[in-house]
């Protein structure tokens, strides 16, 4: 009897330990993927303000074709939407 209790800790030990370890994968794997999606984030917020500051440069060196190009593209965004 005492060696059925035993392998029986033994087994509940193993699958203990070797949930243990899935779990700590997965909290690595998350981990990661994290960082991954905040560094990606962080390209996209900067790459935004590249963006905006390079048409506020354009809008002041050249006001009117900023203007021409701004009702070109409402009106071209209109007659898309009209139908």
């Amino acid at each position: 009897m005492a060696s059925t209790k035993q392998q029986t800790d033994t087994s509940i030990d193993r699958v203990s330990q070797s949930a243990h370890d899935t779990i700590d994968r997965a909290a690595q794997a998350a981990s990661s993927a994290y960082e991954r999606v905040s560094a990606k984030g962080e390209q996209f917020m900067q790459m935004h303000e590249d963006w905006v500051d390079t048409a506020r440069e354009y809008v002041r060196e050249k006001p009117l074709q900023a203007l021409g190009i701004a009702v070109a593209a409402g009106y071209l965004l209109h007659m898309i939407t009209r139908r």
